[in-house]
C-alpha cells in the first residue's frame, strides 16, 4: 500500500445486525508503537545483553561527537567497561563517577542480520532510555529521541549490512532542564572551593536521576506491507450498543 511515508487508515464499521460493513479510507500518521512479537510474518531479534560502555569526560562532554566515536568500535576510543542492557548504569559499578555522572554516556555492540531479512522491512526499537538518546548504525545517525519513559524506533534501510557485522552506537545524556520531565537545572559552581568548570545538577524533590538504556532493545521485521496499529471503538445506536469501529493503520 505504498512506501513507509504513505500510511492508510481504514475504518471498518461492523454492525451486529449483519449488514455489510462500510469502509472509509483516509490518510493519517501512525499513532502507535506495537510491542514486537514473533508471528508467521514477523521475526524478532533481541539486542539485550552486555554492551561496551564509557562516559564522556565531565569537562569535555562533547568529546565523543568531536572525535566521532560512533564511527568505529567504542573500545578503540580508550578504556571501556561492560554494561548490561537494560539497566541503569548508575548502580552497576562501584565507581562514584558512574553513580553521579551528568552528561553523555556511550554504548555500543555489534550484531548480525539474517540473510532472509533482505526482503523484509527491518526496525530498531528501544523500550526506553533516559533521557536524550542519539542512535547510530554503522556510523550513520538513524534516530534521536528525548524522554525517559516511552519507546522509540526507526526503520533501518541502507545502513544495514547483510554479509558482515553491524555496529550500533548509542549516546545518552541524562541532563535535566526546565523542559525535561522531571525538571532540573545545571548550576555552575564559581566558589573558590570548587575546581574550574565544576557543576552540579539540581532538582527540588525526592528523586534520583537514574540513566541509561532502561528497557529492552529489539530488531524486528515486518512484511513490505503490514498493519502498524489498530484500535477498537464501540458506540451506542439508539438505546443499544450495535456498532464497533475498527481503525487500522496499514503501511
Amino acid at each position: 500500500m505504498g512506501t513507509a511515508s504513505a500510511i492508510v487508515k481504514a475504518v471498518l464499521v461492523f454492525t451486529l445486525s449483519g449488514k455489510i460493513p462500510d469502509i472509509v479510507v483516509n490518510a493519517q500518521e501512525s499513532s502507535g508503537i506495537l510491542y514486537p512479537q514473533d508471528s508467521e510474518s514477523r521475526e524478532v531479534k533481541s539486542l539485550d545483553g552486555i554492551w561496551n560502555f564509557r562516559l564522556a569526560p565531565r569537562l569535555q562532554p562533547d568529546l565523543g561527537f568531536q572525535r566521532a566515536w560512533y564511527s568505529y568500535p567504542l573500545k578503540q576510543t580508550g578504556d571501556v567497561d561492560l554494561m548490561p542492557v537494560p539497566s541503569s548504569y548508575n548502580d552497576i559499578s562501584q565507581f562514584k563517577e558512574y553513580r553521579d555522572h551528568v552528561g553523555w554516556a556511550w554504548y555500543d555492540r555489534t550484531f548480525r542480520i539474517p540473510q532472509q531479512w533482505q526482503d523484509r522491512r527491518v526496525f530498531l526499537r528501544f523500550g526506553a532510555a533516559n533521557y536524550h538518546s542519539i542512535v547510530y548504525v554503522n556510523g550513520v545517525k538513524v534516530l534521536e529521541h528525548a524522554g525517559g519513559a516511552l519507546p522509540f524506533l526507526a526503520e533501518l534501510k541502507a545502513e544495514l549490512k547483510y554479509t558482515d557485522e553491524n555496529l550500533i552506537t548509542v549516546a545518552i545524556n541524562n541532563t535535566l532542564t526546565r523542559d525535561t520531565v522531571p525538571q532540573g537545572s545545571v548550576v555552575w559552581q564559581k566558589n573558590a572551593r570548587y575546581p574550574q568548570g565544576y557543576f552540579t545538577l539540581n532538582y527540588d524533590f525526592d528523586f534520583f536521576n537514574y540513566a541509561g538504556i532502561h528497557r529492552s532493545v529489539f530488531l524486528y521485521t515486518t512484511p513490505k506491507t503490514y498493519i502498524d496499529d489498530l484500535d477498537v471503538t464501540t458506540r451506542v445506536v439508539g438505546t443499544t450498543g450495535e456498532d464497533a469501529i475498527l481503525n487500522t493503520n496499514a503501511i
